[in-house]
């Protein structure tokens, strides 16, 4: 697997048991669901750094 997958799947886990967490109607379990998802969306978001670039096609044949 590479660097962006691995992320992204660690992120999208921690953001989907977070907004499970979240739905107890404690406050400990709240709070930690609501920290667990805003830190893997931002895991999520930042995998999309390691994503490849797209590669310009280059117009030297016209």
């Amino acid at each position: 697997m590479t660097k962006t997958a691995i992320m992204f799947s660690t992120g999208w886990i921690m953001f989907m048991s977070g907004m499970y967490l979240s739905t107890y109607l404690s406050t400990l379990p709240v709070a930690v669901g609501t920290a667990l998802a805003i830190v893997g969306g931002g895991l999520m978001g930042t995998s999309a750094i390691f994503l490849p670039k797209p590669k310009r096609k280059s117009n030297s044949n016209a």
